[in-house]
């Protein structure tokens, strides 16, 4: 009987664990077939009707792409627009988060939900109102208007994480800073600076992808000299030309996969968090 229960218990470990499997393998097709579908149609040729598969391949339209896309100018105007984005975002997460993280913010929830509106409520309701307010103010068709407009929904980001990294701060480090007689200015560059740098790596990180990928908002405010990526493989879904938008699509997928590929393999999850807490 012991036998016939071990086996039996065997088989049902068994069985949950090809289930998960099962699982697993569905939402990773799930998730990755779109993507499959797309890079066979950027080197497809001839492929019409209900084939799985097209009859030949070629890079035909990844040439096209690059000539009929402006892709080298439309992928400067995207970075250009997401290291301002950044940096912007950047520096008002260091210093809201420093204050969120290690001061009493009178109504702080309140002014936190503020912050998180634009990621709350439609995109396009909110692109509306700053489509509007940068005619008046001469930042459309601008890299900096463009990248401004990015940082109404990255800033958050910025906010998050670098609240929680200085939170995790050790006061007793920054006390024995002061003791040692650094100043204010020399124990945040010397001290504070270094600890947080992780959390700041991960903020730049979440802030450039949300910028790199960002949509509504450029399509509100760009013009003919801040094309980006994004817009610019709408537009072409727009002239009907499926195999060079999905050339298109695969160049701009391609440096979304390098940045997370170098996070996973370079930098370790614990210390994407951020600060330091001492034993």
């Amino acid at each position: 009987m012991r036998e016939l229960a071990r086996a039996y218990g065997r088989g049902l470990r068994e069985e949950r664990h090809l289930l998960g499997y099962t699982l697993l393998v569905s939402l990773t097709l799930f998730i990755a077939a779109p993507f499959a579908m797309i890079a066979l149609r950027s080197v497809g040729k001839g492929w019409f009707g209900r084939r799985w598969l097209p009859p030949a391949l070629t890079l035909e339209w990844y040439r096209w792409a690059l000539e009929v896309g402006s892709i080298p100018e439309v992928l400067k105007n995207t970075l250009v627009i997401g290291v301002i984005a950044v940096a912007l975002s950047t520096a008002i997460g260091v210093a809201a988060g420093w204050a969120f993280g290690r001061r009493r913010v009178p109504g702080k929830e309140l002014v936190m939900a503020l912050l998180l509106l634009p990621l709350m409520i439609p995109s396009i309701t909110y692109a509306l109102g700053v489509a509007r307010t940068f005619y008046a103010l001469r930042l459309v068709d601008t890299h900096f208007g463009v990248a401004l407009a990015h940082v109404s929904v990255c800033a958050p980001y910025a906010i998050m994480v670098l609240s929680a990294t200085f939170e995790r701060l050790d006061e007793r480090v920054l006390e024995a800073a002061s003791v040692c007689g650094a100043g204010p200015v020399r124990r945040f560059f010397h001290v504070v600076l270094p600890l947080v740098m992780p959390g700041i790596l991960a903020s730049a990180i979440f802030t450039f992808t949300h910028s790199y990928n960002e949509f509504t908002l450029t399509l509100l405010t760009y013009g003919p000299h801040t094309v980006t990526l994004p817009v610019r493989t709408y537009l072409a879904v727009g002239d009907g030309y499926w195999e060079i938008t999905s050339a298109m699509a695969v160049l701009m997928v391609a440096p979304s996969l390098l940045i997370l590929a170098l996070v996973q393999r370079r930098a370790r999850p614990e210390r994407l968090v951020g600060g330091f807490k001492g034993a």
